[in-house]
């Protein structure tokens, strides 16, 4: 059964109850990155740890602000709306339902930095209003979300080829 969630926009960012802020230096450049974050919802399969291959666009045209993508994780499903989208940059989007009652909103902020040479820095923001289910656990989640964040950039630096940087 999916549970619909709230809708939030990028000020949620700043007030969720429980948010999550992680960095990591990815040695490939903001376009390759930001091209794995966000044209490729099937591609996070590849790199981001429990994903599956089955990620898509649920709207037609090219993702922006306003398109809409499911995901899955570890047998959860995540239906997504962009709510940010700035090419080589910035990445977010919200949940809007989920066949994992975990939340009452969740989004997710990828913000690409430039760095000298073919690097850059992700910045990686959860913001999540817990459900019940998450809640005893909410202590748990800063380690939790810094070590599942620190092996996707790994990851992702791994997959793309140094000569795309």
């Amino acid at each position: 059964m999916a549970t619909e969630m709230r809708a939030v926009g990028l000020d949620f960012f700043d007030t969720a109850p429980l948010r999550s802020v992680q960095t990591e230096i990815v040695r490939r450049s903001p376009a390759a990155v930001f091209d794995a974050l966000a044209r490729n919802p099937a591609g996070w399969g590849d790199w981001y740890p429990g994903f599956d291959h089955r990620g898509c666009w649920l709207t037609d045209g090219p993702p922006g602000v306003g398109s809409r993508r499911r995901v899955r994780m570890t047998g959860a499903r995540f239906d997504e709306t962009i709510i940010a989208w700035e090419p080589d940059h910035r990445f977010a989007f919200c949940v809007n339902r989920t066949n994992a009652p975990i939340a009452r909103a969740l989004a997710e902020d990828y913000v690409v930095t430039a760095l000298p040479g073919p690097a850059c820095v992700v910045q990686w923001t959860f913001a999540v209003d817990p459900g019940a289910v998450l809640r005893p656990t909410r202590r748990l989640f800063p380690p939790f979300l810094a070590s599942l964040f620190r092996r996707s950039m790994a990851n992702l630096e791994a997959l793309i080829p140094a000569t795309e940087s």
